[in-house]
């Protein structure tokens, strides 16, 4: 699958500008040589405006596609699926050889360099919207079993020799009957303490007085399919995630969440083209994610 995204056509620009750098470093320049250079007033040699354009920025356009390729990627959280950790107007970078260095564009793996653990936090495109980006906490890797009960979670993976592992039981911790002030609607969700992996980390469950369809009155299980991934959002009833279009499949993982480093803050009403505007800038977010 082609992922039509700011990377792709990042790769296109590389490609046009670089190509068109070679053939004139090849051919075209010492045509003209040959006819004789013309220059400006300036001192700089006259040359066809996409020759001009691709010489110029073919370095510019290289090495932001390596660095935006194979390291690191900027994110905006789009949306509260991940409060209390990650919020509305948080930009984040993406860890993308965590997971290993991908053809950009086409998402396929050249050099393996790992795979996601339980309770990390990753970037990928879901199956239901493939060209969209998603944010969402690994909660189950390739064979595990998972089993829901009420916000009590048990995973139960395979081990490599083909017998069953010991469960692994996940039991969130209340901490607070009220969400941080940044949640929106912070007042009808209770806060959790919850660990998963090597991770330590929050998530919202809506109050058991509220009237909405709630999590923590669920039950459901489900197994991981090989190459797929289970992930659901800390956000628990405010999260579009595999409990409701099933897995996320390897090739689709762009990377792993890694750093905050900036948060903006928007207008409450759309300002101008149906937009909301930044009202405000903060720093005081910056670190790793958990």
């Amino acid at each position: 699958m082609i992922y039509y995204d700011f990377g792709f056509y990042l790769l296109l620009a590389t490609l046009v500008t670089g190509v068109v750098t070679l053939i004139d470093k090849l051919k075209w320049r010492k045509e003209r040589e040959a006819k004789g250079i013309e220059y400006d007033e300036k001192g700089n040699e006259k040359m066809p405006m996409l020759i001009d354009i691709s010489r110029s920025f073919f370095p510019i356009i290289l090495v932001v596609f390596l660095l935006r390729s194979f390291l690191f990627e900027p994110y905006r959280i789009p949306s509260g699926s991940m409060n209390p950790g990650l919020y509305d107007g948080d930009f984040i970078l993406v860890n993308k050889f965590s997971y290993g260095i991908r053809m950009p564009g086409f998402n396929t793996t050249i050099i393996p360099t790992g795979s996601p653990k339980r309770g990390e936090v990753v970037v990928f495109h879901p199956p239901h919207e493939p060209q969209t980006a998603y944010i969402k906490r690994v909660i189950g890797e390739p064979g595990d079993r998972l089993e829901w009960d009420r916000g009590v979670l048990t995973i139960t993976p395979t081990c490599d020799d083909g017998e069953v592992c010991q469960p692994i039981v996940i039991r969130s911790e209340l901490v607070s009957d009220e969400a941080p002030e940044l949640v929106p609607q912070a007042e009808v969700f209770d806060l959790y303490d919850e660990s998963l992996g090597d991770n330590s980390y929050q998530v919202l469950y809506l109050d058991p007085r509220a009237r909405a369809r709630q999590s923590l009155k669920q039950s459901w299980s489900t197994v991981v399919p090989q190459n797929k991934y289970f992930v659901m959002g800390d956000n628990r009833d405010s999260s579009m995630d595999s409990r409701y279009w099933e897995f996320v499949e390897e090739e689709a993982l762009i990377g792993r969440a890694a750093y905050k480093w900036l948060f903006l803050e928007f207008t409450d009403e759309p300002v101008i083209f149906g937009k909301k505007l930044p009202k405000g800038v903060s720093f005081a977010r910056v670190g790793s994610i958990e």
